[in-house]
């Protein structure tokens, strides 16, 4: 059976900084129609980052949609037409302070697949080197280095609640047949 949906009509309800909303009429695959909506979003890269001590740079950032500060792995924005690596590369050194030559492809997640495009593109960095933080001017960052046991712990107990993080160190054990 096809299960694709196809578009009858469109509109952009918002089109912004960051996110593009769009509402769109489609045709179900059971003959039905229903309404969509969509929020466009030009999508991330990740960055896990294990040091030789097996520690797991985090940040912590407060996120105004949750009005939580949050742990996450460090990752930003793709601009556009932009690689997904070379963003990872830039994101990691802006955020950390680290830079490296080198990422591993962890794979990609879908964060919110009921609603977004937004694709992550997760990465792994095990050898860097110190070099200095470039925040963005609303980026306000605070990094952790927790042994890497510690943030499966974080994990279990709620503590690290954001997806791509949760994904990319699920991989990362999977990886290393930690799991």
């Amino acid at each position: 059976m096809d299960m694709r949906e196809k578009k009858i009509t469109g509109e952009v309800i918002y089109d912004g900084k960051v996110v593009k909303l769009e509402k769109d009429k489609v045709l179900c695959p059971n003959g039905n129609e229903s309404l969509r909506e969509i929020v466009r979003h030009p999508g991330g890269a990740a960055i896990l980052a294990v040091t030789k001590d097996n520690e797991v740079i985090l940040e912590r950032q407060f996120r105004y949609a949750y009005d939580e500060v949050i742990y996450e792995i460090p990752a930003g924005k793709l601009e556009k037409g932009e690689d997904p690596y070379y963003a990872a590369l830039r994101e990691f050194e802006e955020e950390t302070g680290n830079k490296t030559d080198k990422l591993i492809s962890l794979g990609e997640c879908y964060p919110t697949c009921g609603y977004s495009s937004e694709i992550i593109y997760l990465y792994l960095a095990e050898n860097f080197i110190k070099t200095q933080t470039h925040f963005d001017d609303d980026e306000v960052i605070e990094l952790e280095y927790v042994p890497l046991d510690k943030v499966v712990k974080m994990i279990e107990n709620n503590e690290i609640k954001d997806a791509k993080t949760i994904i990319a160190i699920t991989r990362y054990l999977i990886k290393n047949k930690s799991l």
